[in-house]
């Protein structure tokens, strides 16, 4: 490998180490290398030391030359020094605790508790039929002003986290915010037992059968509206019925 093919993968190597552009750094593998600093062999622990060569030339105020030149100055050894004391010092101040800023945890919101049990039965209903509970999922895509009513995207994603694991789940939550929606989705990530299988897979084999035949209607020119609402306004409705009936339940809760 050529010198310049070595100073291309150090200075790249360095680059990223340090957050660095990339012409900058390899500007100075080239200075640290005309100083004479670099290993010759830029092996495994050659990059290694050349690395922490470069590290130390940077670290120096006069660059990779004063890297080179510097003599070495011992720290001076400490002498013991006998004191005597003839008052106590003053006692230091108490130091005031800076008060805590951190956020409280959305899943102990009542809001989130109330929302969460309303849509425990709406998660049920995302399981296959005969899938013995595993596999459900939901997604729902609200307008952005009815998830702040609701208490923002992270109380949705803890109530929903605390609805599925109540019922078992092993839970994987995402949430999105963006300015015309606000997703919030939830899916259960057990691993299914040989006996429900069969099951699980019949209801993925119907919802992608769905999916084609939508995605035929718009290929087609036809409107997919016309054959009903799509999976995800499906579930995005029944979600917020659970959310209607959780806040007229519970009014305290979000007064």
């Amino acid at each position: 490998m050529s010198g310049r093919t070595h100073r291309t993968r150090l200075a790249r190597a360095f680059a990223t180490a340090q957050s660095m552009a990339y012409q900058k750094a390899l500007a100075h593998v080239i200075a640290c290398s005309e100083a004479g600093l670099l290993p010759s062999r830029l092996d495994r622990q050659g990059m290694e030391k050349a690395l922490a060569v470069l590290h130390q030339a940077l670290a120096t105020p006069d660059g990779p030359a004063s890297a080179r030149t510097r003599p070495h100055h011992p720290e001076p050894a400490e002498t013991a020094v006998t004191t005597v004391v003839t008052a106590a010092p003053p006692a230091k101040a108490p130091v005031a605790k800076a008060p805590s800023t951190k956020a409280p945890s959305p899943s102990k919101d009542p809001r989130c508790v109330a929302l969460s049990e309303a849509l425990k039965p709406v998660l049920q209903a995302t399981c296959p039929e005969g899938a013995g509970g595993y596999g459900g999922a939901l997604q729902a895509n609200l307008h952005p002003a009815d998830a702040d009513v609701l208490g923002g995207v992270p109380l949705i994603r803890a109530a929903l986290r605390r609805a599925a694991r109540q019922l078992g789940w092993r839970v994987q939550t995402l949430g999105h915010e963006g300015e015309r929606v606000a997703m919030v989705l939830v899916h259960d990530v057990r691993e299914v037992p040989e006996e429900f299988a069969d099951a699980l897979e019949e209801g993925r084999m119907r919802s992608s059968a769905e999916a084609a035949e939508r995605v035929a209607a718009v290929m087609g020119r036809r409107d997919p509206d016309a054959l009903g609402p799509g999976p995800v306004q499906r579930q995005t409705e029944m979600f917020l019925g659970a959310a209607k009936a959780a806040i007229a339940a519970n009014p305290e809760a979000w007064s």
